[in-house]
């Protein structure tokens, strides 16, 4: 008997070692993990060009205090359009602040908007027929505001050179030497050339002048037709970045698909007249800088402006959707561009029409 309570015993104790402990609730207050929040998903804003909905030559933007503002060719009238978006520049606000009438009667180009300080007024560059549309009287003219806003009433300030036939004038004015020098496009019998002159005033070109580039590169003289010179150089924009100046101008009829922008740079030491006014301190691409790819054609007349930021520069031009388009079928088309080493602008391609292009940075 007593063999048998110690065999039992010893099978009590060894089912008590062998035996697994329970598995226990793990306290409410045992630390988690909890999974990382995944951020929303930052959607880019685009747009494609072009960004008119039909003919829109010439184009000229600028963004002054929260708009776009925004001008091309109409011929028998000037328009100012301005939207707070890039993409809608046309389809804002507009108004008409000039039309064909008792100083010119037709043939309104190519109007440029620019501030003077000196006068702290608003001024609208363009040329126009004196006579009706006949094309042998288009003579240069500006508009003056009002008042200091852009977007008020203008009016007709007077012909900046009443004899010259000269057409895409455009401004750059220097602060340190209080000068306003003003560049365009003058017929000659060697076809349009480049003009660079200093102005007496806003609306008045002085009569120191020169000839800053003519067409004498192949390039510059394509798109050979009846009864139109393609000895072509028009359409000059000043473009400062870094304090580097530098000029850009269209070349080569503005009906063909050749249709491109040259380059000329200012390498003078500062921009005083002596400077300014000496021809070897300008030097002048031997190639062109922008022409047609991507199934953009007749890429020119441009202008460039900043980004809301101002840490951006962006070009406007216009552009073909076919080769054979003509002067009907020019398209408002802009895109961001990028400067060298020198500070010279890299205007690269014009981009596909198919392209997504980040808006300008705000």
């Amino acid at each position: 008997m007593k063999k048998i309570m110690s065999l039992l015993l010893s099978l009590l104790l060894l089912s008590g070692c062998s035996a697994q402990p329970a598995e226990t609730t793990p306290s409410t207050s045992a630390t988690t993990t909890k999974q990382p929040i995944t951020p929303p998903v930052q959607t880019v804003k685009t747009f494609q060009n072009p960004i008119s909905r039909g003919n829109a030559p010439d184009p000229f933007i600028q963004y002054i205090d929260g708009y776009y503002y925004a001008l091309y060719t109409e011929a028998d009238k000037i328009t100012l359009y301005r939207n707070t978006t890039l993409k809608s520049v046309l389809r804002g606000e507009s108004k008409v602040v000039y039309q064909i009438g008792k100083e010119v009667g037709g043939n309104i180009w190519a109007p440029e908007l620019h501030y003077n300080p000196t006068t702290d007024r608003w001024y609208i560059y363009a040329s126009g027929s004196t006579n009706g549309w006949e094309f042998g009287t288009i003579r240069m003219f500006c508009l003056e505001s009002k008042t200091s806003d852009p977007f008020g009433e203008y009016r007709f300030k007077g012909f900046t050179d009443s004899n010259v036939l000269a057409i895409d004038q455009t401004v750059f004015y220097d602060e340190a030497s209080d000068t306003l020098y003003t560049a365009f496009s003058e017929f000659t019998n060697i076809g349009q050339v480049i003009t660079f002159a200093v102005m007496d005033n806003p609306w008045t070109i002085s009569s120191q002048r020169m000839r800053l580039s003519f067409p004498e590169h192949d390039w510059e003289k394509m798109g050979v037709v009846e009864n139109k010179d393609s000895r072509v150089n028009e359409g000059p924009i000043f473009l400062l970045h870094n304090g580097k100046l530098t000029l850009l101008y269209s070349a080569s009829g503005c009906w063909s698909e050749y249709y491109c922008l040259g380059q000329i740079s200012f390498t003078g030491k500062s921009f005083e007249v002596s400077n300014m006014m000496n021809v070897r301190n300008w030097k002048k691409s031997d190639q062109p800088v922008f022409s047609a790819a991507n199934e953009v054609y007749g890429v020119g007349h441009c202008s460039f402006f900043h980004s809301p930021d101002g840490t951006e520069t962006w070009i406007a031009y216009h552009g073909m959707a076919t080769p054979d388009a003509g002067e009907g079928g020019r398209y408002m088309y802009a895109q961001r561009i990028e400067f060298d080493a020198n500070d010279r602008p890299v205007l690269g391609k014009p981009l596909s029409r198919k392209t997504k292009i980040p808006v300008p940075s705000k």
